[in-house]
């Protein structure tokens, strides 16, 4: 691509991002329901709502580009590597396409997803345009897939399928009918007034948090045992990754405090990590101040070591150590700032549901929490290293949600949107 053709198509970019409220990208893959999405993009262009077209090759060839740029006002995205490219070019401005076309998006829609998409999706393959978007965009993805209802049903597509929802990946299913291969069966693309509604309520979450300063703290803390070992506890941080992610999602400005051996966050989030709990207090002091909410997510070490050992401990030699408790970080967070909203989460081992409430307002009460998400960490199926979870959330008005097992990325939006209910701009189907 020339560089003159790709400033024109980035001073494109930013001229939509500044004149809608939305940005919206739909990529189509090579499956006969493609023609369906000219009315779609029509509607949801009626609601301005910017609309971008990126197309595999195949799709390409079945529809050519001429009915999505008559329909969207703007030339379809296709060449990943068009023959004009020039990589000095590239390298002299910092700018890169499909990077720019990303980081725009509110939300990518993928209509209809072809057994293929859905493949090289699961997989991480990028090696288009629309594969290479996917895994560059940090907003929701929708996939819509449609194809033969054999292809549907293989079971490597039902695995792919399966594995999309687990990341997170929002699927709407297709529908029973009769195919465009003759066939009757699941194949069909779900019905555009249904993908239109679904799309507009993913769309009204975006920008939810706009304006809002998030802190998070995330994974467990170390005490010291000698030079070399350490105390800890199985927490991975995985829950507060993806609340982080999520309200980064929405539009929060956002900071992760994060545990050393923690997972890292998929996207480009600023963090600061911790080692120890008085590393975790030194962040929470400089930080808490300047945030809005606080989402306290971290398993801090309830006791401290007495009497450390300055060096290695020998292997043939008896040592007792002496634990003594450790001030709750939790309490000192509204003394950082009194006007934060305080999440807190609490660890149990066995939990009675019906001692939650009770559980819960005595962890308010002492902490001065607005919120207290309780998991049990006893299971093996959930909590400490899982990538599941169950929770209850209590709030400082006394109601009581319990979000029933599921992935911890799809209970960090569960807990965002209990805590923002009704945020966001909503837009009419």
């Amino acid at each position: 691509m020339s560089s003159d053709l790709l400033r024109d198509r980035l001073k494109r970019l930013k001229r939509i991002f500044m004149k809608y409220k939305y940005h919206l990208g739909i990529g189509i893959s090579a499956g006969i329901a493609g023609y369906k999405i000219v009315g779609l993009i029509k509607s949801l262009k009626n609601k301005n709502i910017q609309v971008s077209v990126i197309m595999t090759e195949n799709a390409v060839s079945m529809f050519g580009v001429e009915i999505f740029e008559k329909a969207t006002g703007n030339p379809v995205y296709r060449q990943l590597i068009p023959k004009s490219f020039n990589f000095r070019e590239v390298l002299k401005n910092k700018k890169v396409e499909h990077i720019s076309l990303a980081k725009s998006l509110d939300l990518l829609v993928i209509a209809p997803a072809s057994a293929n998409i859905l493949a090289k999706i699961a997989n991480g393959l990028a090696d288009d345009y629309l594969s290479t978007l996917v895994l560059s965009v940090t907003c929701p993805v929708i996939v819509a897939p449609s194809m033969n209802t054999n292809m549907w049903n293989n079971r490597t597509t039902q695995q792919n399928q399966k594995k999309l929802n687990e990341m997170g990946y929002f699927l709407i299913n297709p529908d029973s009918g009769r195919l465009a291969c003759g066939y009757q069966g699941v194949g069909r693309l779900k019905n555009i007034s249904e993908l239109q509604n679904f799309i507009l309520k993913k769309l009204s979450k975006s920008g939810q948090l706009k304006g809002l300063k998030v802190l998070l703290t995330a994974g467990a803390t170390s005490v010291p045992v000698d030079s070399v070992r350490v105390i800890t506890n199985k927490a991975s941080g995985k829950m507060g990754k993806f609340l982080a992610q999520e309200c980064f999602k929405r539009g929060a400005e956002v900071l992760l405090l994060r545990a050393e051996n923690s997972v890292r966050p998929e996207f480009n989030i600023p963090e600061k990590t911790f080692f120890s709990v008085s590393e975790l207090d030194t962040l929470l002091t400089k930080y808490v101040p300047d945030y809005d909410i606080i989402f306290h997510s971290a398993a801090v070490s309830d006791f401290y070591l007495e009497n450390e050992i300055p060096d290695k401990m020998k292997s043939h030699k008896t040592y007792i150590l002496t634990l003594k408790p450790v001030e709750k970080l939790i309490a000192k967070i509204k003394k950082y700032n009194p006007g934060i909203t305080l999440v807190g989460f609490k660890a149990e081992i066995g939990i009675d549901p019906k001692r939650i409430k009770f559980l819960g307002r005595r962890i308010m009460s002492d902490n001065q929490a607005d919120y207290v998400i309780i998991n049990d960490v006893g299971r093996k199926d959930i909590g400490f290293g899982s990538d599941y979870n169950e929770v209850y959330l209590l709030s400082s008005s006394g109601k009581l949600v319990k979000f029933r097992k599921q992935t911890k990325q799809i209970i960090a939006g569960q807990i965002i949107d209990a805590i923002f209910p009704g945020q966001g701009n909503v837009i009419k189907p």
